[in-house]
Formats: structure tokens, sequence, C-alpha cells
């Protein structure tokens, strides 16, 4: 009887999460105003929402380009990228790489939750972090990297580490 008494209760339609644009295979290459190439993204399948503005990454692969030294290779399962900031953040395992040649020794960094910031080149975390150079290890809570010359990693908490000095 309320039913037939009362108009339908509107109820606004919550907002369905349908991806405006998406890519499978997707390469973006972001070059200097000298035409160098500054980074490179790889992603198996990239989704964009615009009611939120996020773009969301499956296994991404960031290549960060330098001129003075080799480039760093970050992998994950998954990225996310926020409408007009410079930024990705790479929730869960992330693997930092950067083979080594005569002047600069190998990297291995094994972190979680990094947030890249592109223009500086700058990457951080509030995880645990582990960083290995050949026999060398240093682990972290908490990291802060910067990732074009003068390289810089700065370990935030509870750092610990074995140094091999043969």
């Amino acid at each position: 009887m309320n039913e037939l008494t009362h108009s339908p209760e509107t109820r606004p339609q919550s907002a369905k999460r349908f991806p405006d644009s998406y890519a499978e295979g997707l390469v973006v290459r972001t070059y200097s105003e000298q035409g160098t190439l500054k980074q490179k993204l790889v992603s198996t399948r990239m989704q964009h929402y615009q009611q939120t503005g996020v773009t969301e990454l499956k296994q991404p692969v960031l290549w960060q380009f330098n001129e003075q030294t080799l480039p760093w290779k970050m992998q994950a399962e998954e990225g996310l990228v926020k409408r007009r900031e410079e930024t990705i953040y790479l929730p869960g395992k992330v693997i930092i790489d950067r083979s080594g040649d005569e002047s600069l020794a190998p990297y291995h960094i094994l972190a979680r939750d990094l947030t890249l910031q592109f223009k500086d080149s700058f990457a951080s975390t509030e995880q645990p972090v582990r960083i290995e150079s050949g026999s060398q290890w240093v682990t972290a809570v908490g990291m802060d990297a910067w990732l074009k010359q003068p390289m810089r990693l700065k370990l935030l908490h509870q750092v610990r580490g074995y140094y091999d000095f043969n």
C-alpha cells in the first residue's frame, strides 16, 4: 500500500566504473628538449577512467634514461597514474635494476609501494627495501632515491647491511 501512495524514491545512480579508453601493448617514450630518450614505459594493458582521472597499468616496466649513467629499469605488477600528475604509483612488489660496467656497480633493489616522480627521476617508499650489489646488501624501512646524476639513496629507518671489503 505504501508503494502505491508514495512516489518511488529516486536514488542517484552510482557512477559505473568503465574505462573511457584502453590500450593493449602500450609503449610510451618521453624525450628531452634535446631529443634524447628520457623515459620509456611499456605496459601489457592500460585503462583510463574519466570519472576518477586514474590510469591503471598492468605489468608496467619503466626505464629511466640519463646521459651520464646506465638506465634504471623498474617493474611491477600494476601501476596507477593520477590525472595531471607527473607521478606513477607502483603498489606491491617493485623490482629496480641497473646493470654495471667498469665504473659503475650493478644494483638490484626490491621494494614495495613505490612512488616515482617523472620530472625529477625521484622514487620513494615508506615500506621495506633490499638493495643488492654483488655480494653486498643493505636493508631498510623507507627509501628516497634520486635516479639521475648525481645518483643518491637515502635509507630512512632500521638500516642494516653487509659489505665485503675484499
